[in-house]
């Protein structure tokens, strides 16, 4: 049941400087910039437990890392161990590390947000 009516986008219009606020991040950071849309997308699906994201073992070394790192910001802090970074470093610059963590956290917080106000956990309709 929806808290508040209408879709993401017609929420977050609700407060306007919001809705800029979300349209400048996805323009800049989730849907461009240094690390691959496709990836960031890839842990997005995995955040919202996308089944057909679910055997991380299927993916490349990258996505797999990606992938444990977003396990890591969303739900196990503490596998983020020295073991993880070695491979982040291994085979991310300190840049892209820095835009891949910022959309991942981002998106986690948009899809919790989503649920508290009724709204399904990935609205693409919204975009």
């Amino acid at each position: 049941m929806a808290h508040l009516p209408g879709s993401e986008h017609d929420v977050r219009a609700l407060v306007p400087a919001a809705d800029e606020a979300y349209r400048y991040m996805r323009d800049n950071v989730l849907r461009t910039g240094l690390v691959d849309p496709e990836l960031k997308e890839l842990c997005f699906r995995y955040l919202a437990e996308d089944p057909e994201v679910g055997d991380v073992a299927r993916f490349g070394e990258r996505e797999q890392l990606a992938l444990r790192w977003a396990h890591a910001i969303a739900w196990d802090s503490s596998t983020a161990d020295d073991d993880l970074w070695a491979g982040l470093h291994a085979h991310f610059s300190e840049p892209e590390l820095v835009e891949l963590g910022c959309a991942i956290g981002f998106e986690l917080g948009q899809q919790h947000w989503r649920r508290t106000v009724g709204l399904p956990r990935r609205d693409h309709a919204a975009s």
